[in-house]
């Protein structure tokens, strides 16, 4: 079987270790497009300085770590309802609809995971301290942003690249006669849907979870109002090519994972398969 199918191969806790081991590469790899988007999205100077760079990178590891596993649980669970268990490729209502069931379930450890990222961020307090300053209700604050996003980006990685990379094999099969040079426009159209289509749901997550004590931003919806007050549709989208960049490089980089690690951490799954 491809490797594109790959998360229905494999048993729950493989996709667990392939998830957890791809989101922690690639998170350690672009932590720097990261801190430079939440700084832009917060109105916060940008820095070279690693040791700004790099803060939060442990909570954001286990973040988009745990995230990833179970986004790529969900996912290949979900698939395997939706197929019943017998091997077939999805239809792209199908591919789409399991990715973002995924990653909005999966924001349910996301969001406070970020919330704590953040907060480092501004306050370079350690985390065993910024942990326990958000054991409160406020450890829930950004949910909402956090869920719609996390659904659509799970879309843009896990559900869209297969897609587009069938699409370019079968179709120009020429030009695009590798899976890795396929996996160039998968990752820009991935990464275009997932960061375009979410951000300004990312930004309002960003500045609610920037400003725990409510100096400026309320709830979802008054931190909407203030945003559009201030810049218009303009004030969604600071930060955004920070984040399509981290998201063409991650798209790429995860569906690169998905498709080399498991066969090399499981081979007996792919064995199993083939027979």
């Amino acid at each position: 079987a491809h490797p594109t199918s790959m998360s229905q191969e494999l048993t729950e806790w493989q996709n667990a270790v392939l998830g957890m081991t791809s989101g922690i590469i690639e998170v350690a790899a672009l932590q720097p497009l990261n801190y430079w988007k939440n700084a832009a999205q917060q109105g916060l100077p940008l820095t070279l300085d690693p040791r700004y760079l790099y803060r939060g990178l442990g909570p954001n590891c286990v973040n988009m770590g745990s995230c990833t596993m179970l986004q790529f649980i969900f996912g290949g669970k979900i698939k395997n309802m939706i197929t019943g268990g017998t091997p077939r490729a999805l239809t792209i209502p199908e591919e789409m609809g399991a990715g973002l069931t995924a990653g909005m379930l999966s924001a349910l450890v996301g969001s406070p995971l970020e919330l704590i990222m953040i907060q480092q961020q501004r306050k370079g307090t350690n985390i065993l301290a910024t942990t326990w300053s958000l054991m409160s209700p406020d450890i829930a604050r950004g949910f909402t942003g956090a869920a719609v996003r996390e659904g659509l980006w799970t879309v843009g990685y896990l559900s869209i690249p297969p897609i587009v990379r069938n699409f370019m094999r079968t179709k120009m099969p020429d030009i695009f006669n590798t899976d890795d040079k396929a996996r160039v426009p998968a990752a820009l159209t991935g990464a275009l849907f997932a960061c375009y289509l979410t951000h300004p749901f990312d930004t309002i997550k960003t500045c609610m979870q920037g400003d725990i004590e409510r100096k400026t931003y309320g709830g979802f919806f008054d931190t909407f109002n203030k945003l559009y007050a201030d810049k218009g549709i303009y004030a969604f989208y600071r930060g955004a090519t920070f984040r399509y960049g981290r998201m063409v490089c991650a798209v790429f980089m995860l569906d690169k994972l998905r498709a080399t690690l498991g066969p090399l951490m499981f081979p007996s799954a792919y064995k199993k398969k083939k027979e």
